[in-house]
């Protein structure tokens, strides 16, 4: 699928909720673009060089064939991939038609159109934000070059507004696909083994709990506070707590965005929002003590985990795990799950900041299981979250089990195959007997 329209159209919103409802892979050329500009500005060019380059043709072309790349790459795994660009010109659509039919997948172009005021004013924010009127002249360069899509048959082109309530343009779209592939299954699964080849679990709340997540919140915000006064700036608990959690906040948001951040960027973010420099040698013992709060804190098994992980081993089953880390990095939660008797029974641990992606990224799920040579469909994946978990697992094809012992994820998004209350549950469903236990 391909989401379409100009800057500030509202494309990008939209094809976030459409990847996240059909568990999809979502390409965004700004992602591409940005890693593209990355790798070839110079390191003192500054802000202008870069929209020079953002405006040059060849530019464009460029981040097409590159975004092109990585859908069929995408397509190799998954027949699910939305496509977020601009898509002006009839070259770049039929470029996806093409790339659609040579993996025999089914082509749809949504376009976002919405009233010219309405992105103008979008714009004109764009680069109140940035500073420059950068984002006005690449709207002015694609309009120049913009060629309707008059080869789009009707059953390939579907016309949106990009600017009222995206749900029920979800639904739209997703009535228009009809029978979507990957939507939620029955229990009955005549394609799934009746017993997987390997068991993939999410760690926090599927095996690990954070009893006392406060206190770690609160030994941070000191942590960031000590930081500072050893950087010669003295500033009361309420002014370090708010820098705190607004870089915490930017987190989560790239972690949404399926980006990998983690304690060095709070750290940094956190003394920048004191007026700090990050170069100053406080930060590296904030983030030392940003990653090892949560050793300090109240953090313990799931009921039942330790013996679902000795039962599938048992059954010569093996298990691994697929974490996306916080300011917990993958270095401590190994530690967490050894101290807790569960390591020795995960065979691959693959941590967010250890793969450089989050889930639902593929590239999570096959670090754990690529190394034990396993086609997807052999494979259960148990998480706690549709967006990340259900969503990514079912992409590569796995079977998938959301557990709720810790957590019900309530938001409106396919769920996953079978949904268990406890770990006793899960050992149940996949005809195993562990122990009953009680905290």
């Amino acid at each position: 699928m391909v989401v379409a329209g100009f800057v500030a159209s509202g494309k990008s919103t939209l094809s976030r909720a459409l990847a996240d409802r059909l568990g999809a892979i979502r390409l965004e050329a700004d992602r591409v673009r940005g890693t593209l500009l990355e790798a070839a500005e110079a390191e003192d060019a500054g802000p202008e060089a870069r929209w020079r380059r953002d405006l040059s043709a060849d530019f464009e072309d460029e981040i097409y064939a590159d975004l092109m790349r990585r859908a069929e790459a995408a397509l190799e795994n998954d027949p699910r991939v939305v496509l977020d660009a601009c898509f002006p010109r009839r070259a770049q659509r039929v470029a996806a038609r093409e790339l659609a039919a040579r993996k025999q997948a089914r082509f749809l172009v949504v376009e976002c159109e919405v009233p010219e005021e309405t992105l103008h004013s979008r714009l004109a924010e764009r680069d109140r934000a940035a500073g420059h009127p950068g984002w006005e002249a690449i709207f002015r360069q694609l309009a120049e070059h913009f060629e309707p899509p008059d080869e789009l048959s009707p059953d390939e082109e579907l016309e949106v507004r990009g600017d009222g309530p995206t749900a029920p343009t979800v639904d739209a779209i997703v009535a228009r696909l009809g029978s979507l592939p990957g939507a939620a299954r029955s229990a009955a699964q005549s394609h799934f083994d009746p017993q997987p080849r390997v068991v993939s679990f999410d760690c926090w709340s599927t095996l690990l709990g954070e009893e006392d997540w406060p206190w770690a919140h609160a030994l941070r915000v000191t942590a960031l506070r000590d930081a500072a006064r050893e950087a010669g700036c003295e500033v009361p608990h309420e002014i370090a707590e708010r820098a705190f959690n607004t870089a915490w906040q930017r987190h989560m948001a790239l972690w949404e965005e399926g980006m990998v951040s983690g304690s060095a960027e709070v750290a940094a973010w956190g003394l920048a929002e004191l007026g700090l420099d990050d170069s100053h040698p406080a930060l590296e013992h904030l983030v030392r003590r940003f990653e090892e709060a949560s050793h300090t804190s109240h953090v313990v098994a799931l009921d039942g985990a330790e013996a679902l992980l000795s039962a599938l081993d048992t059954a010569g089953i093996p298990s691994v795990l697929v974490c996306d880390t916080g300011l917990t990095p993958g270095r401590v939660v190994r530690q967490l799950l050894d101290r807790l008797g569960l390591l020795r029974y995960l065979r691959v641990q693959a941590f967010s900041d250890e793969v450089g992606a989050p889930k639902p990224d593929a590239r999570a799920f096959l670090a754990a299981i690529g190394p034990l040579g396993v086609d997807p469909k052999h494979v259960l994946h148990v998480g706690d979250l549709k967006r990340t978990d259900v969503a990514g697992a079912r992409a590569l094809g796995m079977r998938t089990v959301r557990i709720r012992a810790r957590h019900d994820d309530a938001t409106q998004m396919d769920d996953a195959d079978d949904i268990v209350d406890s770990h006793a549950e899960l050992a149940a469903l996949l005809g195993l007997r562990i122990p009953q236990t009680r905290t």
